[in-house]
């Protein structure tokens, strides 16, 4: 039991990385969305950072997430080298915040980085149990443990003393062990969430089998007010629900959607990149090895809250970053909008926050870099 609870934290953030791919059908299946829809609205790739060989500070590792700051700086989480690196506009090294190890400050496996209404980071570090705070002035602050069965694995500051997240969940019933996530929000004082807008569980039928691990997964954002956006990862359906700060309805939209299937080529790139990442957790080898990737595109990507405001929804069903976008208020579709360039890189994973836009191409065999990207109408 607790590997999988262990390994629920590490497979979130690999699937979250994964980018849309190139899908294609298999023999007899329908392709729908492999070629770009009508775009309104254009994202451009302005500059990257990262090296391939040279200063020790521009070379990653691992990157696992990137994320602008206020001053225009970027803000990069290494998973290998266990630190996060602030970069200037331009791409310069600034600093860097934590190191190796399991005293104040340090991590053991972080996989996640926010940053703060004031600049400040939070970071998530399944391996230690806990989230690693740090100041605007990037001082160590303080962590957050007592988190069961682990931390939120992905998290979105609201201000700077709360936050909303995603984290592993779990259920014993006289039917048997249900596990998943919930998207709940929590204050910065203590583990127990004030309000969950989100369970998602699954009956628990083989711990040992790592194919059924996407069933529960969930995909949320949180505005700078708190208003939280939540779905599920499904191949069947798309939709995602819209809620108050205080977990009451605020909206729900569903569209209609036909199911894309993938290639041969996309399921093995996809089972490589996932079985590595797992093993670089630690995962043992028979788990490893009963990874399946789904044999359907997720119509849902991702959430997100873009710099002026609106939701961004990633539709998993493009073999290219592709965003349907809504007004966060009412849910009323604007336009689409998608990455400028088609052809490099293939599966750049777009993310974004109050203050810009980063990419990576974590399923590349190249280099690790970050993408600096901007709207260009």
């Amino acid at each position: 039991m607790k590997k999988k609870v262990v390994l629920l934290p590490a497979l979130a953030v690999i699937l979250a990385a994964c980018g849309p791919g190139n899908p294609s059908a298999e023999p007899g299946e329908t392709v729908i969305g492999a070629d770009l829809p009508e775009v309104d609205v254009w994202l451009s790739i302005t500059d990257s950072i990262g090296l391939e060989l040279g200063d020790s500070n521009l070379v990653f590792g691992m990157p696992a997430t990137a994320a602008w700051m206020p001053g225009e700086r970027i803000a990069v989480m290494d998973m290998q080298k266990c630190r996060a690196s602030i970069f200037s506009r331009d791409g310069g090294f600034i600093t860097s915040v934590g190191r190796q190890g399991s005293g104040p400050g340090e991590f053991l496996l972080p996989s996640w980085l926010s940053v703060t209404e004031s600049g400040g980071l939070m970071v998530s570090d399944a391996m230690a149990g806990q989230l690693d705070l740090f100041d605007s002035t990037l001082t160590y602050s303080g962590s957050m443990g007592g988190f069961f069965p682990s931390p939120p694995v992905i998290t979105v500051p609201i201000g700077d003393t709360a936050f909303v997240g995603m984290k592993p969940d779990f259920e014993q019933n006289d039917q048997g062990m249900f596990m998943g996530y919930r998207v709940a929000r929590w204050n910065t004082t203590g583990p127990e969430p004030e309000v969950i807008y989100l369970r998602n569980l699954t009956l628990l039928r083989d711990p040992t089998d790592m194919s059924t691990m996407t069933d529960d997964m969930v995909i949320f954002a949180a505005s700078p007010d708190g208003r939280v956006y939540t779905t599920v990862f499904s191949t069947e359906k798309y939709g995602f629900s819209a809620w108050n700060p205080d977990g009451t309805p605020l909206f729900t939209v569903s569209e209609p959607f036909e199911r894309v299937g993938k290639n041969r080529e996309e399921m093995e790139t996809e089972r490589r990149f996932v079985q590595d990442r797992m093993r670089q957790g630690g995962a043992p080898d028979f788990m490893v090895d009963s990874y399946e990737p789904s044999r359907y595109r997720y119509a849902i990507t991702s959430l997100a809250i873009a710099p002026d405001g609106t939701l961004w929804v990633g539709l998993g069903t493009y073999n290219h970053p592709v965003f349907r976008v809504y007004d966060a208020s009412t849910g009323e579709y604007l336009y689409t909008a998608a990455l400028e360039n088609p052809e490099t890189p293939r599966d750049l994973t777009v993310t974004m926050n109050r203050w810009g836009f980063t990419a990576m191409d974590q399923m590349s065999g190249d280099w690790p870099r970050v993408y600096l990207l901007e709207i260009s109408q």
